[in-house]
């Protein structure tokens, strides 16, 4: 039986044309929305769009991004 493709997700522009790029938008501890480009295929998980953001987000200097996912909006720019 043949494996699906497997999946990368990655925060920095991607060489390979068929990722696409997703705008994951957090909710911040503070209040504040906090926005981030991950850029996957077309057919990623939304979960792995908001681990792979909530992860970018944590290893930077800004207040605490909430781990809700039904606070995030995911939406794919192209």
């Amino acid at each position: 039986m043949p494996r699906p493709p497997q999946l990368v997700i990655s925060d920095l522009p991607s060489t390979r044309p068929a990722d696409r790029c997703w705008l994951v938008e957090l909710a911040g501890a503070d209040g504040c929305r906090y926005a981030y480009r991950v850029y996957a295929s077309e057919h990623a998980l939304p979960g792995d769009l908001f681990w792979s953001a909530l992860h970018h987000h944590d290893e930077g200097p800004l207040p605490r991004a909430l781990d809700l996912f039904d606070s995030a909006l995911i939406r794919l720019l192209g």
